[in-house]
């Protein structure tokens, strides 16, 4: 088989392997007993795929971490099994979907056969021949002569939807675009909330929400100590390297940072301005200006604004950082100044 598309390769490295273990070992250790050892070999890479999909929110890729534990038990089950259910020597399982019942006619199935050959296979099932077809567009995957005639991949390898790295690209694309339910993730997880009991929604009703948001909660603690251990070792290694040279000019480091994010795509190309402003708060930390834009204490009273929660070396704060400012009882408003309200 050709896995040529660049939808299915993940070409994109968006973590070194050192983080991407770490982050593993993480999500290992807070995953029920039972399903470790599945675990192990499927975190991986579902948080590459999550990452190289455009999902980077913390609890977002907890919610999709816990989905697929629920519903594949980490890829342990990544092909629906059947009920062993025999009639005249032949699994009846599937007949509910052959082409001549109404279940069968609403996924698409056409042949005889097609129930069983596109039964549900993915960290989150993908079930029927017209959900088979339209996943080989969305991958970019070419189609494929069959005795002559010419259909879609999946269609001509049903089994190849339940390889792992197919599996994790269609529940990272399934839950971020709403493609399962007409739901995105992102209508119940997003700066805003975190509401992992009817995020269920994105995939099956709320059949198994409780346990689905408990599994999240965990795998977003961890994440969380994680990003948070990360950022402020690189904030203090920042500070003390500033305290040590006197003479770097910060502002023009700063602009570099976003010159190098907006090369990458990662960030719109954002107007600089430094901001002088006496109000107190420690070298080397962020202050809130609005919800969606923060500042970066340079020393002795100045700020520069950034339109992005970067840091000098492009590392991004935990999520939610500037929300928990805004609401921990050590910020309080200091000055307003124009249209933008300061905090420290």
């Amino acid at each position: 088989m050709d896995w040529a598309s660049p939808a299915v390769r993940g070409d994109a490295v968006v973590a070194p392997a050192a983080d991407l273990d770490e982050e593993t070992d993480a999500i290992v250790a807070v995953t029920p007993r039972a399903h470790r050892a599945s675990a192990r070999s499927a975190v991986p890479v579902l948080l590459m795929a999550a990452r190289t999909g455009g999902i980077t929110h913390l609890r977002r890729i907890a919610y999709l971490l816990a989905t697929a534990l629920y519903d594949s038990q980490f890829g342990a089950h990544l092909v629906e099994p059947g009920s062993g259910t025999f009639v005249d020597g032949r699994d009846r399982t599937f007949e509910r979907f052959e082409p001549h019942t109404e279940l069968g006619q609403a996924l698409g199935n056409t042949l005889p056969g097609d129930g069983e050959r596109f039964r549900g296979r993915g960290f989150v099932p993908v079930r029927g021949r017209a959900a088979y077809a339209a996943w080989s567009k969305r991958l970019e995957l070419p189609d494929i002569a069959v005795n002559g005639t010419m259909l879609p991949f999946f269609v001509a390898h049903p089994a190849a939807m339940a390889r792992p790295q197919i599996a994790a690209q269609t529940i990272v694309r399934g839950m971020r675009d709403g493609i399962f339910t007409g739901i995105a993730l992102g209508m119940y997880v997003n700066d805003k909330k975190t509401d992992f009991y009817n995020a269920r929604r994105t995939v099956d009703g709320l059949r198994g929400a409780r346990d689905v948001a408990a599994y999240a909660e965990g795998f977003a603690r961890a994440l969380d100590a994680i990003a948070m251990a990360r950022h402020e070792a690189r904030m203090h290694d920042l500070a003390r390297a500033r305290a040590g040279n006197t003479s770097r000019d910060f502002v023009a480091e700063i602009g570099e940072a976003v010159e190098r994010l907006a090369a990458r795509g990662e960030i719109m190309p954002p107007p600089i301005a430094v901001i002088d402003w006496d109000g107190e708060a420690r070298q080397g930390k962020f202050v809130q200006l609005d919800e969606h834009t923060c500042a970066l204490h340079m020393g002795r009273g100045t700020y520069v604004r950034l339109d992005v929660q970067r840091d000098l070396n492009g590392v991004t704060p935990p999520e939610g950082r500037n929300v928990a400012l805004k609401r921990s009882g050590d910020v309080q408003p200091a000055v307003r100044n124009g249209n933008v309200y300061f905090w420290r």
